[in-house]
Protein backbone atom coordinates (compact mmCIF):
# COMPACT_ATOMS: atom_id res chain seq x y z
CA UNK A 1 0.00 0.00 0.00
CA UNK A 2 1.51 3.30 -1.02
CA UNK A 3 -0.10 6.02 1.12
CA UNK A 4 0.97 9.65 -0.15
CA UNK A 5 -0.22 13.27 -1.30
CA UNK A 6 -1.37 12.32 -5.11
CA UNK A 7 -1.34 14.81 -8.17
CA UNK A 8 -4.95 14.61 -9.30
CA UNK A 9 -3.63 13.44 -12.58
CA UNK A 10 -2.31 10.32 -10.83
CA UNK A 11 -5.43 9.89 -8.57
CA UNK A 12 -8.10 7.67 -10.02
CA UNK A 13 -8.67 4.81 -8.02
CA UNK A 14 -6.67 6.09 -4.51
CA UNK A 15 -8.47 6.07 -1.38
CA UNK A 16 -9.78 8.84 -0.07
CA UNK A 17 -7.62 9.42 3.53
CA UNK A 18 -9.96 12.13 5.12
CA UNK A 19 -13.14 13.04 4.30
CA UNK A 20 -14.02 15.91 1.80
CA UNK A 21 -16.80 18.72 1.46
CA UNK A 22 -17.09 19.68 -1.60
CA UNK A 23 -19.86 22.20 -2.17
CA UNK A 24 -22.76 20.35 -1.39
CA UNK A 25 -21.32 16.94 -1.84
CA UNK A 26 -19.68 15.06 0.48
CA UNK A 27 -16.68 12.61 -0.49
CA UNK A 28 -16.31 9.93 3.19
CA UNK A 29 -12.96 8.95 3.89
CA UNK A 30 -11.98 5.40 2.25
CA UNK A 31 -13.79 6.42 -1.07
CA UNK A 32 -12.24 5.28 -4.30
CA UNK A 33 -12.05 8.27 -5.88
CA UNK A 34 -13.70 7.95 -9.79
CA UNK A 35 -12.76 10.44 -12.91
CA UNK A 36 -16.12 12.23 -11.64
CA UNK A 37 -14.43 12.87 -8.20
CA UNK A 38 -11.84 13.88 -9.42
CA UNK A 39 -13.15 16.84 -12.22
CA UNK A 40 -15.28 18.16 -8.62
CA UNK A 41 -11.99 18.24 -6.68
CA UNK A 42 -10.50 20.41 -9.92
CA UNK A 43 -13.43 22.26 -9.94
CA UNK A 44 -12.97 23.21 -6.37
CA UNK A 45 -9.63 24.35 -6.80
CA UNK A 46 -7.69 21.02 -5.00
CA UNK A 47 -4.53 20.00 -7.42
CA UNK A 48 -3.73 17.11 -5.08
CA UNK A 49 -5.46 14.39 -2.74
CA UNK A 50 -3.90 12.65 0.79
CA UNK A 51 -4.97 8.88 0.16
CA UNK A 52 -3.75 5.72 -0.10
CA UNK A 53 -3.21 3.27 -3.22
CA UNK A 54 -3.43 -0.15 -2.48
CA UNK A 55 -1.04 -2.83 -4.06
CA UNK A 56 -2.43 -6.20 -5.25
CA UNK A 57 -1.88 -8.20 -2.66
CA UNK A 58 -3.75 -6.03 -0.55
CA UNK A 59 -7.04 -6.41 1.53
CA UNK A 60 -8.77 -2.99 2.25
CA UNK A 61 -9.95 -2.09 5.76
CA UNK A 62 -13.58 -3.33 5.80
CA UNK A 63 -12.88 -6.89 3.83
CA UNK A 64 -9.33 -7.17 5.86
CA UNK A 65 -11.74 -6.78 9.12
CA UNK A 66 -14.80 -9.36 7.95
CA UNK A 67 -12.12 -11.83 7.02
CA UNK A 68 -10.17 -11.67 10.34
CA UNK A 69 -13.61 -11.65 12.88
CA UNK A 70 -15.02 -14.60 10.91
CA UNK A 71 -11.24 -16.35 12.03
CA UNK A 72 -12.53 -15.86 15.28
CA UNK A 73 -16.04 -16.29 15.72
CA UNK A 74 -16.75 -19.60 17.92
CA UNK A 75 -20.55 -21.22 19.06
CA UNK A 76 -23.09 -18.33 20.21
CA UNK A 77 -21.56 -15.58 18.54
CA UNK A 78 -21.75 -13.78 15.33
CA UNK A 79 -20.83 -11.18 12.90
CA UNK A 80 -21.99 -8.13 12.01
CA UNK A 81 -21.47 -6.06 8.42
CA UNK A 82 -18.00 -4.27 8.63
CA UNK A 83 -17.80 -0.27 8.54
CA UNK A 84 -14.46 2.20 8.80
CA UNK A 85 -12.10 -0.91 8.91
CA UNK A 86 -14.12 -2.31 11.87
CA UNK A 87 -16.16 -6.05 12.30
CA UNK A 88 -17.52 -6.57 15.93
CA UNK A 89 -18.65 -10.00 17.17
CA UNK A 90 -21.94 -10.10 18.87
CA UNK A 91 -23.15 -12.70 21.52
CA UNK A 92 -26.15 -14.99 19.98
CA UNK A 93 -26.81 -16.38 23.50
CA UNK A 94 -26.65 -15.77 27.19
CA UNK A 95 -23.47 -17.09 29.00
CA UNK A 96 -19.99 -16.61 29.51
CA UNK A 97 -17.43 -15.15 27.28
CA UNK A 98 -14.43 -17.86 26.78
CA UNK A 99 -11.32 -16.51 24.93
CA UNK A 100 -8.20 -17.79 24.46
CA UNK A 101 -6.37 -15.28 25.22
CA UNK A 102 -2.56 -16.41 23.80
CA UNK A 103 -3.68 -16.83 20.61
CA UNK A 104 -5.70 -13.24 20.49
CA UNK A 105 -2.04 -11.65 21.62
CA UNK A 106 -0.24 -14.00 18.81
CA UNK A 107 -2.68 -11.86 16.67
CA UNK A 108 -2.19 -8.68 18.14
CA UNK A 109 1.74 -8.67 17.90
CA UNK A 110 1.72 -9.96 14.22
CA UNK A 111 1.98 -6.29 13.56
CA UNK A 112 0.50 -2.81 14.26
CA UNK A 113 -1.80 -2.74 11.44
CA UNK A 114 -4.28 -5.56 13.31
CA UNK A 115 -5.97 -4.65 16.71
CA UNK A 116 -8.34 -7.21 18.02
CA UNK A 117 -10.05 -6.11 21.87
CA UNK A 118 -12.57 -8.23 23.47
CA UNK A 119 -14.17 -8.08 26.93
CA UNK A 120 -12.15 -9.64 30.20
CA UNK A 121 -12.43 -13.34 29.69
CA UNK A 122 -15.40 -15.30 31.78
CA UNK A 123 -17.63 -12.10 31.30
CA UNK A 124 -21.11 -12.78 31.67
CA UNK A 125 -22.51 -11.22 28.23
CA UNK A 126 -26.32 -11.46 26.48
CA UNK A 127 -27.72 -11.42 23.04
CA UNK A 128 -26.67 -8.56 20.82
CA UNK A 129 -23.78 -7.29 23.27
CA UNK A 130 -20.53 -6.98 21.33
CA UNK A 131 -17.55 -9.20 23.18
CA UNK A 132 -15.17 -8.19 21.11
CA UNK A 133 -14.01 -6.26 18.13
CA UNK A 134 -11.29 -6.43 15.12
CA UNK A 135 -10.25 -2.98 13.80
CA UNK A 136 -7.58 -2.72 11.15
CA UNK A 137 -5.74 0.39 11.75
CA UNK A 138 -4.34 1.35 7.93
CA UNK A 139 -7.07 1.72 5.12
CA UNK A 140 -5.34 -2.10 3.86
CA UNK A 141 -3.27 -4.93 5.11
CA UNK A 142 -1.31 -7.27 3.86
CA UNK A 143 -2.56 -11.08 2.48
CA UNK A 144 0.25 -12.59 3.93
CA UNK A 145 -1.27 -11.04 7.54
CA UNK A 146 -4.46 -12.40 7.18
CA UNK A 147 -2.93 -15.77 6.37
CA UNK A 148 -0.85 -15.37 9.34
CA UNK A 149 -3.81 -14.82 11.84
CA UNK A 150 -5.51 -17.89 9.87
CA UNK A 151 -2.52 -20.54 11.06
CA UNK A 152 -2.92 -18.80 14.58
CA UNK A 153 -6.75 -19.47 14.44
CA UNK A 154 -6.70 -22.94 13.00
CA UNK A 155 -8.38 -25.17 15.49
CA UNK A 156 -10.89 -24.38 17.93
CA UNK A 157 -12.28 -20.64 17.57
CA UNK A 158 -10.84 -18.16 19.83
CA UNK A 159 -14.22 -16.48 21.14
CA UNK A 160 -16.86 -18.80 21.81
CA UNK A 161 -19.51 -17.87 24.68
CA UNK A 162 -21.08 -21.14 26.49
CA UNK A 163 -24.92 -21.09 27.05
CA UNK A 164 -26.17 -20.12 30.91
CA UNK A 165 -28.03 -23.48 31.82
CA UNK A 166 -31.45 -23.79 32.90
CA UNK A 167 -30.16 -24.46 37.00
CA UNK A 168 -31.66 -25.55 39.46
CA UNK A 169 -30.14 -24.34 42.51
CA UNK A 170 -30.27 -25.10 46.41
CA UNK A 171 -29.35 -22.65 49.76
CA UNK A 172 -28.75 -24.12 52.70
CA UNK A 173 -28.34 -22.32 55.78
CA UNK A 174 -27.65 -22.86 58.81
CA UNK A 175 -27.87 -20.99 62.58
CA UNK A 176 -27.08 -20.38 65.80
CA UNK A 177 -28.94 -19.56 68.68
CA UNK A 178 -29.78 -15.69 68.59
CA UNK A 179 -29.94 -14.74 64.82
CA UNK A 180 -32.70 -13.03 63.48
CA UNK A 181 -34.98 -14.22 60.79
CA UNK A 182 -34.37 -11.05 58.80
CA UNK A 183 -30.92 -12.52 58.38
CA UNK A 184 -31.97 -15.48 56.63
CA UNK A 185 -34.75 -13.99 54.53
CA UNK A 186 -32.60 -11.51 52.80
CA UNK A 187 -30.15 -14.07 51.76
CA UNK A 188 -32.85 -16.13 50.38
CA UNK A 189 -33.18 -13.00 48.50
CA UNK A 190 -29.99 -11.75 47.48
CA UNK A 191 -29.57 -15.57 46.44
CA UNK A 192 -32.38 -15.85 44.26
CA UNK A 193 -31.72 -12.73 42.69
CA UNK A 194 -28.25 -14.05 41.57
CA UNK A 195 -29.36 -17.26 40.84
CA UNK A 196 -32.04 -15.78 38.35
CA UNK A 197 -30.19 -13.11 37.42
CA UNK A 198 -27.95 -16.07 35.58
CA UNK A 199 -31.30 -17.87 33.67
CA UNK A 200 -31.80 -20.05 36.94
CA UNK A 201 -34.23 -21.22 39.81
CA UNK A 202 -33.62 -21.25 43.43
CA UNK A 203 -36.09 -24.05 43.99
CA UNK A 204 -34.78 -25.02 47.43
CA UNK A 205 -34.34 -23.15 50.49
CA UNK A 206 -33.42 -24.91 53.69
CA UNK A 207 -32.61 -23.73 57.36
CA UNK A 208 -31.74 -25.54 59.92
CA UNK A 209 -28.63 -25.49 63.20
CA UNK A 210 -25.25 -25.16 62.36
CA UNK A 211 -24.58 -28.55 63.12
CA UNK A 212 -22.70 -31.10 61.18
CA UNK A 213 -25.40 -34.17 61.14
CA UNK A 214 -27.98 -31.28 60.73
CA UNK A 215 -25.91 -29.99 57.35
CA UNK A 216 -25.88 -33.78 56.17
CA UNK A 217 -29.46 -34.33 56.36
CA UNK A 218 -29.97 -30.94 54.16
CA UNK A 219 -27.81 -31.68 51.70
CA UNK A 220 -29.26 -35.26 51.27
CA UNK A 221 -32.49 -33.34 51.00
CA UNK A 222 -31.04 -30.90 47.80
CA UNK A 223 -29.55 -33.89 46.25
CA UNK A 224 -32.96 -35.79 46.22
CA UNK A 225 -34.79 -32.70 44.96
CA UNK A 226 -32.74 -33.01 41.72
CA UNK A 227 -30.68 -29.56 42.42
CA UNK A 228 -27.97 -29.24 40.29
CA UNK A 229 -26.20 -27.03 42.66
CA UNK A 230 -25.75 -26.39 46.21
CA UNK A 231 -25.39 -23.25 48.07
CA UNK A 232 -24.55 -23.38 51.88
CA UNK A 233 -24.11 -20.49 53.69
CA UNK A 234 -23.26 -21.08 57.46
CA UNK A 235 -23.77 -19.37 60.65
CA UNK A 236 -20.08 -18.84 60.61
CA UNK A 237 -17.66 -19.01 58.05
CA UNK A 238 -15.55 -22.20 57.30
CA UNK A 239 -12.59 -21.76 58.64
CA UNK A 240 -10.49 -25.31 57.87
CA UNK A 241 -11.07 -28.26 55.65
CA UNK A 242 -12.04 -29.93 58.79
CA UNK A 243 -14.99 -27.19 60.02
CA UNK A 244 -18.60 -28.01 59.75
CA UNK A 245 -19.64 -27.48 56.30
CA UNK A 246 -16.57 -28.57 54.49
CA UNK A 247 -16.88 -31.88 56.61
CA UNK A 248 -20.41 -32.53 55.93
CA UNK A 249 -19.69 -32.14 52.55
CA UNK A 250 -17.42 -34.90 52.41
CA UNK A 251 -19.09 -37.01 54.81
CA UNK A 252 -22.14 -37.57 52.65
CA UNK A 253 -19.83 -38.44 49.58
CA UNK A 254 -18.17 -34.80 48.56
CA UNK A 255 -14.80 -33.72 47.90
CA UNK A 256 -13.62 -30.47 48.70
CA UNK A 257 -11.74 -29.30 45.41
CA UNK A 258 -10.33 -25.65 46.59
CA UNK A 259 -10.40 -23.69 49.75
CA UNK A 260 -10.78 -20.31 49.71
CA UNK A 261 -9.80 -17.44 46.75
CA UNK A 262 -7.41 -14.46 46.05
CA UNK A 263 -10.22 -12.55 46.13
CA UNK A 264 -11.02 -9.63 48.59
CA UNK A 265 -14.72 -9.89 49.37
CA UNK A 266 -14.85 -13.56 49.02
CA UNK A 267 -11.12 -14.90 50.53
CA UNK A 268 -13.17 -17.52 52.04
CA UNK A 269 -15.19 -19.15 49.80
CA UNK A 270 -15.15 -23.16 49.36
CA UNK A 271 -15.62 -24.89 46.13
CA UNK A 272 -16.20 -28.71 46.47
CA UNK A 273 -18.73 -31.51 44.93
CA UNK A 274 -20.95 -33.64 45.76
CA UNK A 275 -21.20 -36.40 42.35
CA UNK A 276 -21.69 -34.33 39.04
CA UNK A 277 -23.13 -31.35 41.79
CA UNK A 278 -20.82 -28.33 42.29
CA UNK A 279 -21.31 -27.31 46.26
CA UNK A 280 -19.88 -24.16 47.20
CA UNK A 281 -19.85 -23.16 50.48
CA UNK A 282 -20.31 -19.15 50.59
CA UNK A 283 -17.73 -16.26 52.26
CA UNK A 284 -19.67 -14.03 54.30
CA UNK A 285 -19.80 -11.61 51.17
CA UNK A 286 -21.99 -14.10 50.23
CA UNK A 287 -25.15 -12.93 51.41
CA UNK A 288 -24.37 -8.91 50.21
CA UNK A 289 -25.73 -8.13 47.19
CA UNK A 290 -22.27 -6.38 46.23
CA UNK A 291 -19.48 -7.76 44.09
CA UNK A 292 -17.80 -10.99 45.38
CA UNK A 293 -16.02 -13.88 44.89
CA UNK A 294 -19.20 -15.43 44.57
CA UNK A 295 -19.91 -13.74 41.29
CA UNK A 296 -16.83 -14.75 39.77
CA UNK A 297 -17.38 -18.54 40.24
CA UNK A 298 -21.66 -18.75 40.07
CA UNK A 299 -21.79 -17.93 35.96
CA UNK A 300 -19.39 -20.31 35.23
CA UNK A 301 -21.03 -23.16 37.34
CA UNK A 302 -24.50 -22.23 35.63
CA UNK A 303 -22.59 -22.31 32.47
CA UNK A 304 -20.90 -25.68 32.51
CA UNK A 305 -17.34 -24.49 32.98
CA UNK A 306 -16.63 -24.75 36.33
CA UNK A 307 -12.98 -23.45 37.67
CA UNK A 308 -10.31 -25.64 38.42
CA UNK A 309 -7.97 -25.59 41.79
CA UNK A 310 -5.89 -23.62 39.42
CA UNK A 311 -8.44 -21.35 37.57
CA UNK A 312 -9.17 -20.01 41.24
CA UNK A 313 -5.67 -19.28 42.60
CA UNK A 314 -5.15 -17.62 39.30
CA UNK A 315 -8.01 -14.82 40.25
CA UNK A 316 -5.42 -13.03 42.07
CA UNK A 317 -4.38 -10.78 39.53
CA UNK A 318 -7.71 -7.96 39.46
CA UNK A 319 -9.24 -9.98 42.52
CA UNK A 320 -9.21 -6.95 44.82
CA UNK A 321 -12.65 -5.94 44.25
CA UNK A 322 -12.83 -3.83 46.71
CA UNK A 323 -10.33 -3.42 50.03
CA UNK A 324 -11.54 -4.85 53.40
CA UNK A 325 -12.37 -2.15 55.68
CA UNK A 326 -9.14 -1.29 58.19
CA UNK A 327 -9.08 -0.42 61.78
CA UNK A 328 -10.49 2.71 62.57
CA UNK A 329 -12.78 2.82 59.09
CA UNK A 330 -16.49 3.63 59.08
CA UNK A 331 -18.02 1.18 57.72
CA UNK A 332 -21.08 3.46 57.57
CA UNK A 333 -23.64 0.70 58.31
CA UNK A 334 -26.67 3.21 58.31
CA UNK A 335 -25.60 3.98 54.40
CA UNK A 336 -25.61 0.33 53.44
CA UNK A 337 -29.23 -0.23 55.22
CA UNK A 338 -30.38 2.32 53.08
CA UNK A 339 -29.42 0.70 50.34
CA UNK A 340 -31.04 -2.63 50.29
CA UNK A 341 -32.09 -4.80 52.94
CA UNK A 342 -29.30 -7.45 51.98
CA UNK A 343 -26.34 -5.16 52.82
CA UNK A 344 -28.06 -4.29 55.93
CA UNK A 345 -28.10 -8.34 56.73
CA UNK A 346 -24.63 -8.19 56.24
CA UNK A 347 -24.00 -5.52 58.53
CA UNK A 348 -26.20 -7.18 61.46
CA UNK A 349 -24.58 -10.34 61.32
CA UNK A 350 -20.87 -8.72 61.76
CA UNK A 351 -22.51 -6.60 64.92
CA UNK A 352 -23.76 -9.91 66.29
CA UNK A 353 -20.41 -11.63 66.29
CA UNK A 354 -22.25 -14.94 65.16
CA UNK A 355 -19.72 -14.33 61.79
CA UNK A 356 -17.95 -12.22 59.87
CA UNK A 357 -18.70 -10.33 56.55
CA UNK A 358 -15.30 -11.52 54.48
Amino acid sequence: MIFDEFPLAAAQGVMLAHTLKIGGRTLKKGRVLSALDLDLLDDEGFSTVTGARLDPEDVAEDAAAEELAALLVGPNTATRAPRAGRCNLHASASGVLRIDAERIDRMNLLDEAIAIGTLPRHAVVHPGQVVATVKIIPFAVPRRLLDACREIAAGTPPITVAELKPCRAALIQTELPGMKDSIFAATVKVTRDRVEALGGRLTLALRGPHRRDALESMLHQALAAGCELVMVCGATVAKDRNDIAPAAVTAVGGTIEHFGMPVEPGNMLVLGRIGAVPVVILPGCGRSRKSNGLDLVLPRLMAGIPPTREDVMRMGVGGLIRSAPEEGDDANPDIDRARGPARAAAHVVNRSGTTTVR
